[in-house]
């Protein structure tokens, strides 16, 4: 989706669809008003895309193939998320309004250019890319305005931008074109028996990256051909690129607010907080750690607004000595380095510190303070349905975080964990 690939002609796709519906090419036709011929036409060009039969022919009738089933599931869902898009800008987000068949408002260039225009920062990129002009894009949009019926951009000293119709539509249109993704490659999957695609995952600080790179591991040697990409942020721009659809799942903790109806989420493991330390930190003594005794060192701390600076924070309420949080840092590597060679402490989930501490490179420390937290998971747009290689991939994360310890490890006999 970061390059806005080429849009199947939507007409050929709604013809394609009422066959599988109908069951015959004559049929169609007649449904849609149009020519046996021109009918035949668009099935043989989708064909020819695919690279492969998407209907088997025979004497009573034209009925999908294997793959063309695989394939008319995913135009199914194109064209839900298409017309429930479009009403809903049709009709100001009420989704009452009656329309036309959709390919008759709307052609996949005008897709394609509103997906661009609402990403104003990327556009010249993309126009040089596309070889289009920016004025180009512009103007289908500006003919997408006039055939809804539906302001979706408002003019700006830098030109014009899509306003927040415009910006709800283009988000359901990137939703729809990423049912088409998925339908061409189960196609070459079921049809070449490889897959030729990339899974995106966004993952939170803290998410538990050894978790995460061996769910990865187990993932590639199931399906050697295809390639995962890990986009690391915190939540609230992990949330916009799963919905702008330029990642396909959140890892890490499960923080969905109570707007977020488009958001579903799916538990895997309860983690929890611990102290890290250098080895041989002189806490590491102390049978009860308390948050006077964590005053009294420097800390590396996350920034305002994370869960783990809330937590932080939090432990010193109402304490007259406060420590200095002389550095701040979201840099794992830096801040394993930090700890590793001085007196500083932070608070780590257990997943997270769970290998350092094993090889003895810092010690996870139990603190009864320390407040739960809330399960790890996934996080995916609502009504999502994964491809065979990202179910694959799920199946590998939940093993990997089922078998992992997030009770702390290894740990000194003489001290109980109630955190």
């Amino acid at each position: 989706m970061v390059d806005c690939p080429e849009i199947p002609n939507v007409r050929h796709l709604r013809m394609v669809q009422t066959i599988g519906r109908l069951g015959g090419v004559s049929a169609a036709a007649r449904e849609l008003n149009t020519s046996q011929p021109a009918v035949t036409q668009a099935v043989s060009n989708l064909e020819r895309d695919l690279g492969a039969e998407i209907f088997c022919r025979c004497a009573t009738g034209t009925y999908p193939s294997e793959v063309g089933a695989l394939f008319l599931r995913r135009i199914d869902r194109f064209f839900d998320i298409l017309e429930s898009g479009i009403q809903a800008a049709q009709a100001g987000g009420d989704g009452r309004r009656s329309m036309p068949l959709v390919e008759r408002l709307v052609t996949g260039t005008q897709i394609r250019a509103l997906i661009v225009v609402s990403e104003p920062a990327r556009l010249e990129v993309r126009a040089e890319h596309l070889g289009v002009s920016s004025a180009s894009f512009y103007r289908s949009v500006r003919e997408m305005e006039r055939a809804l019926g539906r302001s979706l951009t408002d003019r700006t000293p830098n030109g014009p931008v899509c306003n927040k119709v415009g910006t709800a539509l283009a988000r359901e249109l990137r939703k729809a074109l990423r049912e088409i993704d998925f339908a061409r490659t189960e196609v070459r999957e079921a049809t070449d028996g490889e897959v030729d695609m990339e899974i995106v995952v966004g993952a939170l600080p803290m998410s538990g990256s050894y978790v995460l790179a061996e769910a990865m591991r187990d993932f590639l040697a199931l399906k050697p051909t295809a390639r995962v990409r890990v986009i690391t942020g915190d939540y609230p721009f992990l949330v916009n690129e799963l919905g702008m659809c330029n990642i396909d799942m959140i890892f890490g903790l499960l923080r969905k607010p109570e707007w977020a109806t488009d958001l579903d989420e799916e538990a895997f493991f309860q983690d929890s907080f611990c102290v890290v330390t250098r080895k041989g930190h002189p806490l590491a003594q102390v049978r009860d750690i308390t948050p006077r005794h964590l005053a009294d060192y420097d800390w590396v701390v996350p920034a305002e607004g994370t869960p783990r600076r809330a937590q932080i924070d939090s432990l010193f309420d109402g304490l007259e000595k406060r420590p200095r949080f002389g550095i701040e840092t979201s840099s794992l590597a830096t801040l394993r380095a930090l700890l590793a060679s001085s007196d500083l402490i932070t608070i780590m989930t257990r997943s997270e510190v769970q290998f350092d501490a094993n090889i003895d490179l810092v010690e996870s420390l139990p603190c009864r303070f320390l407040a739960p937290l809330p399960a790890k998971g996934i996080t995916t747009r609502s009504g999502w349905l994964p491809t065979e290689a990202h179910a694959a991939f799920l199946d590998c994360l939940r093993r990997a975080t089922a078998k992992a310890r997030h009770d702390g490890g290894r740990r000194r006999p003489a001290v109980k964990l109630v955190s």
